[in-house]
Parts: structure tokens; C-alpha cells; sequence
């Protein structure tokens, strides 16, 4: 399979070479498939890249899409089985992701994904995946995955990846007509770096002993075109932000504990942009915002 041609966006982003290795690809049953605009800001999905989890010929896309989970969430003990990717992922919403031809992976990148013998097609390189919740436009993030960092731990450097997980977000949510966003990230996640891209996370939990991970917090923002677009390095666009109030750090248990009882309590506060990280670790910053 020859690679597509590479398509550009209307807009300037950090790192153009994402889209001119990789091509769009979209994960979804035929049930939801109608609610998603498959070419967000331009950039379309090829029919053949639309997966349908519903078909067997769908198998080996769907392994090499776990093995993408597996490869990013498996050293931190929270790789998702097979079942929970189709319950709770392909069936009831959808995943959207940038990924390469087959043919165009080396010898050591065919064998950290086990891509199979004869295998000519797609290969995932990132994957975004979202659940709807029960108002239109509302969605949760659920899993956001990027090869790019197993890359580089693997001496793979082949290919400038800088920036794909950011990438990846914003369009997965412009192809979902997202309106408002929901997620969950532990605090010492590298990936609040890309959350933050998107502007203020409002939070709603900073300690959340319903999940596995109770040093988990719990955020959300609204979505436009103006942070989708922010999120992606487009420097023409420049969004507000609160000064920070306070730090916590990214192990502070206590901390967390004590602006979960304030947010409980009816305060308000937001993460209002990345974690900053020096020799003592890494500190998350806070604003206090007005109560509703």
C-alpha cells in the first residue's frame, strides 16, 4: 500500500511532518458512524481507514490498536483488556488516531507493534479514545495513546513525532463534535502537558477514590475551534489563563485531599496550564476561581 498524499491543514501547526508520515484513521460502529465529521478541519479519513469493529476483517487492525494501548499503559499496570476496548470504546463511542502504512515501517518498528507477516495495512501510531454522555456534545476522554515516546525509548528515531499526542486530541475532537469535555488523568501524568494545551481545566475531583488511581483528578472544558487549534501549536492563537494561586505536587496526597474537601465545600478551581517540573519533582498549578 502506497502512502496517501500528505493533506495540510487551513492553519499552521507545530510539528507539519506528523501529517505528512502519517494518515487519519477512525474506529467506529456503523451505529455512531453518521454522528462523526470525517474530515475535521479539512483533513478527510480515507473510506479504507474507517475501522468497523463489527467485522471480522476489522482483527488485526483491532490487535495492533491494543498493542499500542499495551506498549503505552503497560508498564503503568492499566492496559485495557480486549473486552473493555469493544464494550467500552468501538461499540458506544469511537477511537480516532493517526497511523502509517505497514510498508513503510522498519524491520525494529514491525517488531515492537508484532505487526504480522503479509500484513499491508494500517498501522497505529496514535489513538484517541472518547465516550458520549447523555447530552449532545458532551463527551469523556477515555485513553489517549502516542507510540512516539516508545520510539524514542527504543532508539526508533526515524520519524519527528514531536507533538503527536497533542495532534491527535484535537482533531479526535473536532471529528466527534465535541462541545464539552470531560476527563481523568493522575497527577503526575505526563499527559496534562497536552491536556493543558486546550486552555483551564476546570476541576470537578482531585481526589477520586472511585477510580483504581485515587490520586486521580477529574476535569473538564469547553471545546471551540479556538482551543482545538491552540492545542495543536497554532501560534496565531493565544488563550487566557488565570494566574495560579498555589502548587501541589504531583505526590502530595494530603493536598490533593484537602482541595478535593474545598471543592466539595462548593469552591472552585482550575489547573490553568502545564505542571512545572524541577530536581524536587513535578508541581501542578491551581487557581481559585469565584464560586457559582
Amino acid at each position: 500500500m502506497s502512502p496517501a498524499p500528505a493533506q495540510r491543514l487551513p492553519f499552521a501547526i507545530r510539528n507539519p511532518a506528523i501529517l505528512d508520515a502519517l494518515e487519519p484513521y477512525v474506529v467506529v460502529s456503523p451505529f455512531n458512524l453518521g454522528c462523526l465529521d470525517l474530515a475535521p478541519f479539512g483533513l478527510a479519513v480515507p473510506a479504507a481507514h474507517i475501522i468497523d469493529p463489527l467485522r471480522v476483517a476489522s482483527e488485526t487492525f483491532l490487535s495492533l490498536l491494543q498493542r499500542l494501548d499495551q506498549i503505552t499503559f503497560g508498564p503503568e499496570g492499566m492496559p485495557m483488556p480486549r473486552w473493555v476496548f469493544f464494550d467500552c470504546a468501538e461499540l458506544p463511542g469511537a477511537i480516532y488516531g493517526l497511523g502509517r502504512p505497514a510498508a513503510a515501517l522498519a524491520d525494529d518498528e514491525r517488531d515492537l507493534f508484532g505487526v504480522p507477516a503479509g500484513y499491508e495495512g494500517l498501522v497505529p501510531y496514535s489513538m484517541y479514545v472518547a465516550l458520549p454522555m447523555n447530552r449532545a456534545g458532551v463527551w469523556f476522554g477515555h485513553n489517549l495513546c502516542s507510540i512516539a515516546p516508545a520510539l524514542r525509548g527504543a532508539g526508533i528515531r526515524r520519524l519527528d513525532l514531536t507533538g503527536l499526542g497533542s495532534v491527535t486530541k484535537g482533531l479526535a475532537l473536532a471529528c466527534l463534535g465535541v462541545k464539552q469535555f470531560w476527563g481523568a488523568t493522575q497527577w503526575d501524568s505526563k499527559a496534562l502537558f497536552i491536556h493543558s494545551k486546550f486552555g483551564p481545566l476546570d476541576l470537578t475531583t482531585a481526589w477520586t477514590p472511585a477510580h483504581s488511581e485515587a490520586e486521580t483528578l477529574t476535569y473538564g472544558f469547553a471545546v471551540s475551534e479556538r482551543n482545538l487549534r491552540a492545542s495543536m501549536g497554532d501560534s496565531t492563537v493565544v488563550l487566557e489563563r488565570p494566574a495560579a494561586d498555589f502548587e501541589i505536587h504531583a505526590s502530595d496526597r494530603d493536598g490533593m485531599q484537602d482541595l478535593q474537601r474545598r471543592i466539595e465545600a462548593g469552591e472552585r478551581f482550575c489547573v490553568p496550564a502545564a505542571p512545572r517540573i524541577d530536581p524536587m519533582g513535578m508541581f501542578v498549578p491551581i487557581s481559585e476561581l469565584q464560586r457559582t
